[in-house]
């Protein structure tokens, strides 16, 4: 009788997936919406349906379509700030350096990705999410941007609004979003983590010289 129940229940959804409120239910099918329609002619509304959850549910996962968007981004951005925090936690990061710290925090992020990039890095032109990700960018990054920009100040004695603490981060963060831009349209691509590294560790390499009080 309760398993009657059950796929009564389950028949009279209609249209869309069965009920499983989860993340990652909604953001395939965001994606999967961004790539059929477009990333602008996607709503809330139509993601709910897609997905087969209330629109309530969605917004309990996510804020905006934005981000369903960026929700594999915003992992690997909390990824570099747990091992930018650890690093500060357990004295390494004093040993290595703030920036080889911020280097090996983003490098880590990656890994995870190996050779496949996430969808809405691959396909934000066909989807025609690129300015979403562009606008959504220094936001979604200015707390890693500070908190390794707080760590060079103490390491460089200055405040960490000052150039020598500022610059530099800014820079390393830049050059590692434009560099896994590219790499996730490489037909033939590397390992993300081999990508944003042979791009930002020269970034950084650079800049310790150029504070280097010894000149």
């Amino acid at each position: 009788m309760a398993a009657g129940r059950t796929q009564r229940r389950g028949k009279g959804r209609g249209p869309g997936r069965p009920r499983a409120s989860s993340s990652a239910t909604i953001h395939e099918a965001a994606l999967e919406l961004f790539l059929e329609r477009g990333y602008g002619a996607v709503s809330v509304d139509d993601i709910a349906r897609r997905a087969g959850v209330s629109r309530g549910t969605v917004f309990s996962y996510c804020e905006s379509k934005a981000d369903a968007l960026w929700v594999a981004l915003d992992a690997a951005i909390a990824r570099a700030g747990e091992a930018l925090e650890a690093t500060s936690g357990d004295g390494s990061g004093r040993e290595r350096g703030a920036l080889d710290a911020l280097v090996e925090a983003i490098v880590a992020a990656v890994e995870p990705w190996g050779r496949t990039p996430p969808v809405a890095l691959r396909d934000a032109r066909p989807m025609g999410a690129e300015a979403a990700l562009r606008d959504g960018a220094p936001a979604r990054l200015q707390p890693l941007v500070e908190r390794a920009a707080l760590a060079l100040a103490l390491e460089r004695d200055a405040l960490p609004e000052s150039p020598a603490a500022a610059v530099a981060p800014v820079a390393i963060v830049a050059a590692a979003c434009a560099a896994l831009a590219a790499w996730a349209l490489e037909p033939g691509r590397p390992a993300a983590s081999a990508a944003v590294r042979a791009a930002i560790e020269p970034l950084a390499a650079a800049s310790r010289i150029h504070n280097d009080p010894r000149g």
